[in-house]
């Protein structure tokens, strides 16, 4: 089996900021977002390739990027 590919940062999303506008959503094309237990959006990191379209995407600044510790 393939060893998962280690990125050098994460997208992390904060649901207090998050409005629900499924912007982030649209643009992944990957299925790293998804919609939790809590009816919350979310981010799935081992469907996430990190490349920011969803932080992008996202008119209130709930995606934020953050490094990895090694």
């Amino acid at each position: 089996m393939a060893e998962k590919k280690k990125f050098k940062f994460n997208y992390v999303l904060d649901s207090t900021k998050c409005m629900a506008c499924a912007a982030c959503e649209l643009e992944c094309k990957f299925n790293g977002i998804y919609i939790d237990d809590n009816v919350n959006y979310a981010i799935n990191l081992d469907n996430c390739n990190r490349c920011g379209k969803c932080f992008r995407a996202c008119p209130s600044g709930a995606i934020s990027r953050v490094n990895n510790v090694a």
